[in-house]
């Protein structure tokens, strides 16, 4: 008879345990799906961010190339940059 009421005892915390956490975790899960969402929208745009700027870059490109027939222009700030190397 204690056995089955040790059990019994065991099984309802068991259950009430059980019950505790899935309230606990549930308020956590949607605190965490909640973050993930923000952090999920905050990639996404700063994908299409870059996607965008990759596009716009490849398009002007394309133009300078096609008016230049091949040559690139480049702007004198970036050509004093540049280092020549002479073979000795």
């Amino acid at each position: 008879m204690k056995k089955r009421i040790k059990s019994k005892h065991q099984h309802h915390e068991e259950v009430i345990r059980q019950q505790i956490e899935e309230e606990i975790f549930q308020d956590k899960n949607v605190f965490f799906e909640k973050k993930l969402q923000e952090v999920t929208e905050k990639y996404v745009k700063r994908i299409d961010y870059l996607v965008g700027a990759n596009n716009e870059l490849m398009r002007e490109l394309k133009r300078v190339e096609s008016e230049s027939a091949g040559y690139i222009s480049i702007p004198n700030a970036a050509a004093d940059c540049i280092v020549l190397e002479e073979n000795f």
